[in-house]
C-alpha cells in the first residue's frame, strides 16, 4: 500500500487545463480589457475641457478682506472642478461640528464684503433685547456701535419692500461664553457670489464659502482670522459668452442662500402671505442654507412654476443649482 494515491490526490495531480479551456479564459479576459480601454476612452474624450484655473481679478481689497492677502488676482479653480468639491465636503463636515456646538446661528444677508467677524460681541441681557431672530441680532450688532454696518435688514424673499435676495451672507454660529457680559463667536463662514462682467476680465461669478475662526494665540479683544473655505469660477451657461453683452446671461445667480423658517406661533401676527408663508416650525426656527456646489458646471437658471403663495417658491430652483443643502436650526443646543 505504500505507493497507493487516493484518487482525489491522483487527479491533482495529474488533472489541468485544457487547450479549448485556456483558449476561453483567454477570449474572456480579452472581452473585459477591451470593454474596460474603450469606457475609459470615453470618460477621457467627455470630461471638462475647460481649463483647471483662472486668474480671476478679486481686487486687493476683496483678496486681503477674504483670504488675508493683498494679491489683486486670486487662482481660482474653474467649475466643474471635483478636486475642489473634496474640499467643500470636507469644509461641510466642519460646518456641521461648528453647528452641533453652537448655542445660536445667525444668517444675515448683506451686498457687500463682511468687515465685523469678532471673536466675541458685547451683551448684557438685562440691558439689551431678546437675540431670537436674525433682525433681533442685526439690530443688537446696531445697538452696541458696530460700523460700517456690512448686513442689511432682510426677512426672506419678497418680505421687506425694496430688497431681493442678495448674492452674499454671513453666518454666525455663537456657542456658551465665559466670558462674562459677552456672546462668544465660535465661527463666521462667509459665502460670496461675484459676479464679474468687465469686458477685460474673465466672465462669470467667483463664489467661495469661507470660515473664520479663533486665533489661539490671540485674546478675546483679536478679530476670527481666516481658517479654511472652498472658491470656484463659474462660467455663464451660454457658450461662447460676448463679453460687451453681459445681459444675455442676467438670470444666472445664486439666490437665496439661506431661507429662514419662523415659528408657527408667530402666526398670531398677520404679516402679509408673503411672509406668514415661512412660519412652518412648530417648535424652533431654522434654516435652509445652500453653498455654491464646485461639482456643477454653471449657475445658470432653473426652472421655477410655483405659487409665490408656496414657501417652496422662493428655493425651488436652488435643487438644480447645488447639492450642498443643510437644515440648520437656530438654537441648536437648547
Amino acid at each position: 500500500m505504500r505507493g497507493f494515491v487516493p484518487d482525489s490526490k491522483r487527479c491533482d495531480l495529474n488533472c489541468g487545463f485544457t487547450a479549448v479551456e485556456l483558449v476561453a479564459v483567454l477570449s474572456m479576459a480579452a472581452l473585459i480589457l477591451g470593454g474596460l480601454v474603450v469606457g475609459f476612452g470615453t470618460l477621457v474624450r467627455s470630461r471638462p475641457t475647460v481649463a483647471s484655473f483662472l486668474d480671476v481679478p478679486l481686487g486687493s481689497t476683496v483678496s486681503e478682506n477674504f483670504y488675508g492677502n493683498s494679491s489683486n488676482t486670486r487662482a481660482t479653480p474653474v467649475a466643474p472642478h471635483y478636486g475642489m468639491m473634496a474640499v467643500a465636503e470636507n469644509l461641510r463636515e466642519v460646518f456641521y461640528n461648528d453647528v452641533i456646538s453652537a448655542t445660536a446661528v445667525f444668517c444675515l444677508s448683506r451686498n457687500n464684503i463682511n468687515t465685523y467677524r469678532p471673536s466675541t460681541i458685547p451683551y448684557n441681557p438685562l440691558v439689551h433685547g431678546i437675540l431670537d431672530t436674525p433682525q433681533q441680532f442685526r439690530a443688537h450688532l446696531v445697538t452696541i456701535g458696530v460700523s460700517p454696518m456690512p448686513f442689511i435688514d432682510y426677512r426672506n424673499p419678497l418680505n421687506t419692500v425694496g430688497t431681493v435676495p442678495t448674492n452674499n451672507a454671513s453666518i454666525f454660529v455663537l456657542q456658551y461664553s465665559k466670558f462674562e457680559g459677552r456672546l462668544k463667536v465660535l465661527a463666521i463662514y462667509d459665502i460670496d457670489v461675484i459676479r464679474l462682467t468687465n469686458p477685460a476680465n474673465p466672465q462669470g461669478f467667483h463664489a467661495s464659502v469661507k470660515r473664520y475662526a479663533d486665533d489661539k494665540n490671540r485674546g478675546i479683544a483679536f478679530p476670527l482670522i481666516f481658517a479654511g473655505g472652498y472658491d470656484v469660477f463659474y462660467p455663464p451657461s451660454i457658450p461662447n459668452p460676448n463679453a460687451s453683452r453681459p445681459q444675455d446671461w442676467i438670470n444666472d445667480g445664486f439666490t437665496p442662500i439661506y431661507i429662514t423658517f419662523e415659528r408657527a406661533s408667530r402666526l398670531s401676527i398677520l404679516e402679509g402671505a408673503t411672509t406668514d408663508r415661512f412660519k412652518l416650525a412648530a417648535e424652533r426656527p431654522f434654516y435652509f442654507i445652500w453653498w455654491p456646489d464646485p461639482g456643477a458646471r454653471h449657475l445658470g437658471p432653473q426652472p421655477n412654476t410655483l405659487n409665490p403663495q408656496d414657501p417652496r417658491q422662493a428655493y425651488n430652483h436652488m435643487a438644480g443649482r447645488t447639492a450642498f443643502m443643510f437644515t440648520v436650526p437656530m438654537f441648536p443646543a437648547l
